[in-house]
């Protein structure tokens, strides 16, 4: 048994720039695909980085979780269970997180279904300021359900790794500099050279991974990704593709995140995912490697099975 993704909702920017409603919307929307309501949710995970006016607390997963209607007086409801929520941030490499937890949560029983929601907008809320060079993130949310498969398809384990040295990317709040307008106000810095960091982190991640589910045998990564289709994180336009050549692969054995002013950020792997369902990338493969590199340097990454046969999966 594994971890499954049955159901995703991708929300694109809209005048209200608020990152919280395009995280609800997403997961409402993901809820209805699947035919479930908010009552049928366990857990909700919140992996949004930057949100509306610069908010801290009360946690943005519970305002979400509110903004759907999961479980809001569990006291009365028919079977009496409670949702939880939580926030899970990690940038880029939030939603590899997130699955990482919320398998740990399946797997014991504790929940029968997880939503992750993303979502990022500039804190100002005005949908001009993102996909800048200020603000290089997409205004946007996404949303995907987790649950427990009754074969081999789905998650298997989650690979992180790190680069020392800088931290590649930042993202902070300049308070003597904001002055009365924190609430609207954030920097992103990115050093130069960072893409190039990044790559060299994703080659090495991809590898290790792929090593990793062979046994630990180096020498079988390359063979394991034919018919592996990636789902990145999405720094630059080009990434997929640049991360592709790198790897030594097809130029479109990669997913390219379209129709977006900027980074995708947190919603990136379910964009990825939702896109190349949607454009039927998913046939000739049998596995889905995701994987993320975001600030830190630190990227994440996990081997999915399309297929239920073990036999295919072995090879």
């Amino acid at each position: 048994m594994a971890t499954v993704i049955t159901s995703t909702a991708l929300v694109p920017a809209d005048d209200s720039g608020s990152a919280i409603g395009y995280a609800a919307s997403a997961g409402s929307a993901c809820l209805q695909h699947a035919g479930l309501t908010p009552a049928d949710v366990d857990v909700l995970i919140n992996v949004g980085v930057y949100r509306d006016s610069n908010i801290s607390e009360p946690s943005v997963a519970a305002l979400i979780q509110k903004r759907i209607g999961i479980n809001l007086d569990y006291l009365h409801a028919t079977d009496s269970r409670a949702a939880f929520s939580f926030d899970l941030m990690n940038g880029a490499c939030g939603v590899l997180n997130a699955v990482q937890a919320g398998s740990a949560l399946l797997a014991a029983g504790s929940a029968r279904r997880v939503l992750v929601v993303s979502a990022d907008t500039h804190p100002s809320m005005d949908p001009a300021k993102a996909g800048t060079t200020e603000f290089p993130y997409a205004s946007t949310g996404a949303a995907l359900l987790l649950e427990r498969s009754d074969d081999a398809r789905g998650f298997g384990r989650v690979h992180h790794r790190s680069l020392p040295g800088a931290l590649g990317v930042n993202g902070y709040l300049p308070l003597h500099e904001a002055a009365g307008e924190g609430r609207n106000t954030v920097v992103v810095h990115r050093d130069g050279g960072v893409l190039e960091r990044m790559l060299d982190l994703a080659v090495h991640s991809v590898r290790g991974a792929l090593a990793a589910e062979c046994g630990g045998d180096a020498a079988q990564a390359p063979t394991a990704l034919d018919r592996t289709l990636l789902i990145t994180s999405q720094p630059s336009p080009d990434f997929a593709s640049r991360l592709s050549k790198r790897l030594g692969l097809a130029s479109d054995a990669a997913v390219t995140v379209e129709g977006l002013t900027g980074d995708p950020h947190t919603s990136a792997l379910t964009y990825g995912f939702r896109q190349a369902q949607d454009s039927g990338r998913f046939a000739g493969h049998d596995r889905i490697l995701f994987l993320a590199v975001g600030a830190g340097l630190s990227s994440a990454a996990s081997l999915y099975r399309l297929t239920g046969d073990t036999e295919k999966v072995a090879h």
